[in-house]
């Protein structure tokens, strides 16, 4: 499937793992996580992933940018990126869902683009969990 297929397609996903799971289709994503900032996983693709520890690392990384943000007087951070000597990102994405916040976080390959499919899912999750 790719971005464009993604983005047309008209059946809406019955679980938080399916919008995971088309989302890794669409950019060709290794693994994905939907976690809160406190770091208590709520989804995860693959399942057999840590999602444990990969929750916790990404509520580490949430802090951390919160820390930075208030020392440095930015606006609230939105995403956080990062990448390894193989140029292999992890992006955490934080957005609202009613009165809490979310952490979307994918595994992106080298050179692949992702805004476009973390943004579709992250509607389809608000669209979801509100």
């Amino acid at each position: 499937m790719n971005d464009d297929q993604y983005n047309r397609e008209a059946t809406e996903p019955a679980s938080l793992g399916e919008i995971l799971a088309a989302m890794n289709e669409a950019g060709a994503f290794a693994a994905s996580l939907l976690t809160s900032p406190e770091g208590l996983p709520i989804a995860a693709v693959p399942s057999d992933y840590d999602s444990d520890v990969a929750a916790a690392m990404v509520a580490l990384l949430q802090r951390v940018s919160s820390d930075a943000r208030g020392q440095l007087g930015m606006a609230e951070v939105d995403e956080v990126t990062i990448r390894d000597r193989d140029t292999i990102r992890l992006v955490c994405r934080y957005f609202p869902v009613g009165e809490q916040r979310l952490i979307l976080t994918a595994t992106v390959p080298p050179g692949r683009p992702y805004r476009r499919v973390t943004n579709r899912a992250i509607r389809q999750i608000q669209h979801m969990l509100s």
